[in-house]
């Protein structure tokens, strides 16, 4: 897109596992197009979308055992990428920073932005709940597109038995009325 004159900078979004196995080749030709487009690798340590088999970044061979893991920083650094980053993906506003300092960057820039899928979580901690004195119905938290949040009629809730705590809390970070806060902090009967 930008090569063909689009004069907007372009981003272009890409999982670890599609990455390893189809996104390295469309890199090396970004370095080698002298391309000044962002790439952002969603790294989540997994492919996520069939199944949750390892993939070379993992570590994880196919038949399940420990192997030699590629490193995507060290990868995308050898490929001749200068402006690298590696942000914590549940992190919003470094993330956010990041991502406007390299749509700033009139060069090549790879955000790395990495966090464990939440399937694969051995432990969760305390659920967030939505406080409805505060909440206002704003939608805000539906954006970020988490199967926790719900709403049954005018209710907004976070099912507990989904969220996995303190693990993400993109919700808590981006709710403009603070609204979202620890079960525990929330009186019970506001709680569903």
């Amino acid at each position: 897109m930008e090569k063909a004159g689009v004069s907007k900078k372009i981003v272009a979004v890409i999982g670890d596992s599609t990455f390893m196995h189809s996104g390295i080749t469309g890199l090396v030709n970004a370095v080698y197009n002298d391309s000044g487009i962002t790439i952002m690798i969603l790294d989540n340590g997994t492919t996520a979308m069939t199944g949750h088999q390892g993939h070379p970044g993992t570590g994880i061979s196919a038949r399940g055992e420990t192997t030699q893991k590629v490193d995507i920083e060290s990868l995308v650094r050898g490929a001749g990428v200068k402006d690298v980053r590696v942000v914590n993906a549940f992190d919003v506003r470094t993330l956010r920073q990041h991502v406007r300092s390299a749509l700033d960057n009139p060069e090549l820039s790879v955000i790395i932005a990495r966090g464990l899928c939440a399937m694969l979580l051995k432990t969760r901690t305390e659920s967030r709940a939505i406080d409805a004195q505060k909440c206002d119905q704003c939608g805000v938290c539906f954006l970020v597109g988490c199967s926790a949040i719900r709403q049954e009629g005018e209710h907004v809730f976070i099912d507990a038995a989904l969220c996995v705590g303190e693990a993400c809390n993109v919700c808590l970070q981006i709710c403009p009325h603070q609204a979202i806060a620890p079960q525990s902090d929330i009186a019970t009967e506001e709680v569903k």
